[in-house]
């Protein structure tokens, strides 16, 4: 498949696909005419990326995952691969905790403006917020 059909069908652009190519993340097969030609491997692979991205892997930590993938098992490998995924739980958890608090802080501050409090509220409102910022600037990046 050429690189148009594959960035439609995944729905990514054609530089972000030639960015891939250039980190080493997804490298197409090549023509004889020099065109990339994307196979079933490559959809797997670019699947595993827009996962690993959409659950806040970085493309450096997507590489190390894919490069993880091309050794043989072992006890290194199982090692790096645990504390990885470690650490990737802790972070989600910890955005689960923020969105949480944020979900709260909304419907808190809906409250007092279906209570006409909001102005009433403004110090209450204020330290939510303040605590709120103080749980973004907690999460691991």
């Amino acid at each position: 498949m050429n690189i148009r059909k594959f960035s439609l069908k995944h729905g990514l652009s054609l530089d972000t696909l030639r960015f891939y190519e250039k980190r080493k993340l997804l490298v197409p097969d090549r023509l004889a005419n020099g065109y990339r030609s994307y196979q079933y491997i490559h959809e797997q692979k670019v699947k595993l990326i827009i996962c690993l991205k959409s659950i806040g892997f970085s493309l450096e930590e997507i590489k190390q995952v894919i490069e993880l993938e091309t050794k043989p098992p072992s006890e290194t490998c199982n090692i790096i691969s645990n504390n990885l995924i470690d650490k990737k739980i802790d972070m989600i958890n910890q955005q689960i905790q923020l969105l949480k608090y944020g979900k709260n802080t909304l419907l808190d501050i809906k409250k007092y403006i279906k209570d006409n409090s909001f102005i009433e509220n403004q110090e209450a409102i204020q330290n939510m917020i303040e605590n709120l910022y103080s749980l973004t600037r907690n999460i691991e990046r």
